[in-house]
């Protein structure tokens, strides 16, 4: 796939001079928090190899209508399909909750924020939205509670609300939203390898390790020929 987009919206990555990993994924998506452990492995083992870029995806942005019985019921048959298939810790009591608004856009935007704040902790803030919201229980729809996984990451809440609520954060998540739908990520996680203006896409929802890591070999195979 040759690709071709505004990655000049990333000031912070020269996309085209060196081979990266691209992980498209949302913090409030069950299969991304249950594909954490497997990522993380792949992203440590390729220190030093491949550089990593995180792009938000957008699982629902936007959102303004409560959860209904119906959708409740599809969330939760997902959920106990995701605790079985990875063995991730969720916490249930999260369907007795009345009129919860499943919008995704301010954890996305707390993880973009961090970006800006401390890149280095950029997938790190990802998972502990993830840790919060499945294992905890928190509602990661609110700032305050967003302000409060930041603080333990050593960002001051003041600090992390003030960047948090700028029209700014609020742009460059949407350009996040945009660039995963450049990349025809329609489903998350994915993930992606880019060499040059040559995007291979390594997988499109939940892999076991090593059957990305074989996707991962054979396009780094394929990309030097």
């Amino acid at each position: 796939m040759h690709f071709e987009a505004k990655w000049n919206t990333m000031e912070k990555y020269d996309l085209l001079d060196v081979p990266h990993l691209i992980y498209v994924m949302d913090p409030m998506c069950s299969w991304c928090y249950g594909f954490a452990p497997v990522l993380h492995r792949l992203k440590k083992e390729q220190e030093g190899k491949l550089n990593f870029k995180l792009v938000l995806g957008g699982l629902r942005p936007g959102t303004t209508e409560p959860m209904g019985d119906e959708m409740k019921a599809a969330i939760k048959q997902h959920w106990q399909e995701v605790e079985k298939a990875t063995e991730q810790t969720f916490d249930f009591g999260f369907f007795e909750r009345e009129s919860f608004v499943y919008d995704t856009e301010p954890a996305c935007r707390a993880v973009v924020t961090m970006r800006y704040l401390q890149p280095e902790k950029e997938l790190e803030m990802a998972e502990e939205v993830q840790r919060a919201f499945y294992a905890r229980n928190n509602d990661v729809t609110k700032a305050e509670v967003l302000a409060e996984i930041a603080l333990g990451l050593g960002i001051a809440e003041d600090t992390f609300l003030e960047k948090f609520h700028s029209d700014e954060m609020k742009e460059k998540t949407q350009q996040d939203f945009l660039i995963a739908r450049h990349l025809q990520a329609n489903a998350f996680p994915s993930v992606y390898l880019l060499v040059g203006h040559n995007l291979s896409l390594l997988s499109r929802g939940y892999y076991l390790y090593d059957a990305l890591k074989a996707k991962l070999e054979e396009a780094l195979k394929g990309a030097q020929h």
